[in-house]
């Protein structure tokens, strides 16, 4: 294998290495931000746990976060909770799921 193929072996691992972080990341915001919303909601602990495993599996089989933001704000309007609110809280829930799965 000759030299430069060797970089590009390690540039292609790294890619994917990054992409992994990143799906990762999100899968844990998305957990996350279904969480915040269903206790906004006055769900139960268990029904808690069980909108986020399937808001997370939602996200999964669409590769579009906005259609999990729109479900999750269309459940959040019953409780007067604003689009704007859901959108900043996946912001801050996606920073720290980055720096906690890159850690």
């Amino acid at each position: 294998m000759t030299s430069f193929e060797q970089r590009e072996s390690a540039l292609e691992a790294q890619f994917a290495h990054q992409q992994e972080l990143g799906f990762r990341a999100r899968e844990r915001a998305v957990g996350a931000l279904a969480k915040w919303a269903a206790q906004r909601l006055g769900k139960t602990p268990q029904a808690v746990e069980s909108y986020a495993a399937e808001m997370v599996a939602a996200d999964v089989a669409n590769p579009s976060i906005e259609a999990t933001l729109e479900r999750i704000s269309g459940d959040l309007s019953a409780a007067s909770v604003r689009k704007e609110d859901v959108n900043r809280m996946m912001d801050l829930l996606l920073a720290d799921s980055r720096n906690s799965v890159r850690a």
